[in-house]
């Protein structure tokens, strides 16, 4: 994940880059200021969008194509204030830090 850059970038395992993968914007797709990112076991990618920006987690296939986000700033279940880290346990539960509630918000399904 690229903060300042508004993107996350695909490399192969030799370490090769492949592409850019979203544009910057606030709109479905696009990026601002992802932090984390995490691959689950299908190969979708989870990123983490932090504050100032989307406040979110955005959700891509492994082309980079966007399929959904969720998420927005707020303070109740389910909605973030500058989520940071991300992380998914072997049964695909995914454990988001959600650093300005000072909580880890999980989620079975996204």
């Amino acid at each position: 994940a690229n903060y300042y850059g508004y993107c996350i970038s695909i490399f192969t395992l030799d370490g090769n880059y492949v592409k850019k993968v979203a544009t910057t914007g606030t709109g479905r797709g696009p990026l601002s200021r992802p932090i984390s990112l995490t691959i689950d076991m299908y190969g979708f990618i989870l990123v983490t969008e932090g504050n100032p920006g989307n406040n979110r987690v955005s959700i891509f296939h492994k082309d980079g194509t966007f399929i959904h986000c969720f998420g927005s700033y707020g303070s109740a279940n389910g909605l973030f204030a500058w989520p940071s880290g991300i992380a998914l346990s072997p049964n695909g539960t995914v454990y988001i830090s959600d650093r300005g509630n000072k909580r880890i918000q999980i989620f079975s399904n996204y």
